[in-house]
């Protein structure tokens, strides 16, 4: 009997020391698993991404294009010019050009009509009005203005006519068509009208003369 205890005794000390043994290891493990779980839980500093997205974003989202007007040149000048006429047979250029001129609303209702497949190439524009005699001097001179900034801004225009009816004393009504060619507009502001389209600035320069003209 004391033969089966002893050995009883020593299998139950085996099985302790296996325990204890495999207790150790399985400690052993899950600390090694907690630190490998803390390492990959290391929170990535959040100024440095939020750096490195700012850096990364597209600098020009919110650009917007603003068009540039020099200076020195007023927004009459600079839509005067962006209105230019390339080419005195493209009619729409003309008509926006006569447009931002704004005919209708300084001179009268108007209709135009190009001739271009003779010389001299000219730009005939009649007007819806009928004036006195009276008014006949002023209507040419405001109009001379105006024709002069067509010549400038229309690339091929040999001259700029108008075309109105003038009622007379006696009451007769008669049709009165009057011109401002290249020449006679040189003549008038001493340089080639064409070199007042040349730039923005340039057109100022016009409207800048013919407001002192004005003012005498």
């Amino acid at each position: 009997m004391k033969k089966v205890h002893k050995a009883i005794n020593k299998n139950i000390r085996m099985l302790l020391i296996i325990a204890a043994a495999t207790v150790v290891a399985l400690a052993v493990l899950l600390m090694l698993i907690a630190g490998n779980e803390e390492r990959n839980q290391i929170p990535t500093d959040p100024t440095k991404t939020s750096e490195t997205k700012e850096s990364e974003a597209p600098t020009d989202v919110n650009e917007t294009t603003v068009p540039t007007q020099e200076q020195g040149v007023s927004q009459q000048a600079q839509l005067l010019y962006d209105a230019r006429v390339e080419d005195i047979n493209d009619s729409a250029s003309v008509a926006k050009l006569l447009e931002t001129v704004d005919l209708r609303k300084n001179m009268a209702n108007y209709q135009v009509t190009l001739m271009v497949k003779e010389s001299p190439k000219s730009m005939v524009i009649t007007f819806d009005k009928t004036i006195s005699a009276a008014e006949q001097q002023a209507f040419d001179e405001k109009m001379q203005k105006y024709a002069e900034q067509i010549l400038a801004l229309t690339k091929g225009a040999d001259q700029v006519q108008w075309v109105y009816t003038v009622k007379g004393e006696d009451g007769k009504k008669e049709e009165r068509n009057v011109y401002l060619d290249a020449q006679r507009a040189k003549e008038l502001l001493k340089n080639d009208v064409t070199k007042y389209g040349a730039s923005a600035k340039a057109v100022q320069n016009l409207l800048d003369q013919q407001n002192r003209k004005d003012v005498r």
